[in-house]
């Protein structure tokens, strides 16, 4: 068999005749996960050999990645607020940009206080996660409609050692008896009915987006990025019950469509909401949402 040298340089031509960006990284990285080593070792390491059955693993990976499937599946792993998340089919992949949700909340609550959190959708649980460990006297609640991904963020909160201050639900927003399930959980789990903080990452992509998506975004989970209706389900449900869950002047996050903003406005005044304001990424655009109880 040949060295890691060799045998970066091979996928890497091949990644990039076949038009998968960052060709030489992507190559590494598949390598490291093969190997079970840090990126860092393969650059110390250029000279080893690999045995066969490493080769063997490295080539099956490889044509997943021509295929364009997403890199954090391969490695089974995605870094979100500087800390690890297993992430698998079931999960959507955790995004730079959401971050920012983490970021605003730290502008406005005092990390030494105590507040009950409730993430809607929960996923990976990498937004509630990164938040208790920022919030260290905090708990929290995350939900989601199907249970593989709900053993996902099981995971990840061991992982990260907040299962103690974390309670992960299966629960659907769409069921009518959402809200007063999750009130009680909270009571049981908190002492309070209501939360200080809701967050959330619904689906939001338009139909004519879905059609346009990355190659590597289709293989993620449709439901997690669409709703199958016009990409404001979750707000038109969520938004005008907020009272009956969110504590006197408490906090809801969530991103939301740029697109969609003005008829998310729009769900806002007509629920007498308006003490809100929309927070832009980093291209500008209006990609969340923040309203004061």
């Amino acid at each position: 068999m040949e060295t890691i040298k060799y045998y970066l340089n091979e996928k890497t031509k091949l990644l990039k005749k076949n038009f998968v960006n960052l060709p030489r990284l992507e190559a590494r990285l598949l390598l490291s996960k093969i190997l079970n080593k840090s990126l860092n070792w393969t650059y110390l390491n250029l000279e080893k050999k690999i045995t066969k059955k490493q080769f063997e693993n490295y080539e099956k990976i490889i044509k997943k990645k021509i295929k364009r499937f997403p890199t954090a599946y391969l490695l089974e792993n995605k870094e979100f607020y500087s800390l690890n998340f297993k992430v698998n089919k079931n999960t959507l992949i955790p995004r730079p940009e959401t971050e920012a949700i983490v970021d605003e909340i730290k502008k406005n609550l005092n990390k030494k206080n105590f507040f009950s959190f409730l993430d809607l959708g929960t996923g990976t649980g990498c937004i509630l996660l990164s938040i208790l460990k920022e919030f260290k006297k905090s708990v929290g609640i995350g939900t989601d409609i199907h249970l593989k991904t709900l053993n996902v963020a099981k995971l990840n909160c061991k992982k990260n050692n907040l299962t103690s201050r974390t309670k992960f639900i299966n629960l659907d927003w769409n069921n009518k008896f959402f809200l007063r399930k999750i009130k009680k959980i909270n009571k049981k789990f908190t002492g309070f009915k209501k939360f200080n903080v809701i967050v959330s990452n619904p689906p939001y992509l338009l139909k004519n987006e879905m059609k346009t998506l990355s190659p590597e975004v289709k293989f993620e989970p449709v439901q997690a990025l669409y709703d199958n209706k016009d990409g404001l389900s979750f707000y038109k449900i969520i938004i005008p019950n907020l009272n009956f869950i969110l504590s006197k002047n408490g906090y809801f996050y969530s991103e939301i469509n740029p697109k969609n903003y003005k008829k998310i406005e729009n769900i806002c005044k007509k629920n007498n909401f308006f003490n809100f304001k929309f927070i832009n990424d980093l291209s500008k655009k209006k990609r969340f949402i923040l309203i004061r109880n």
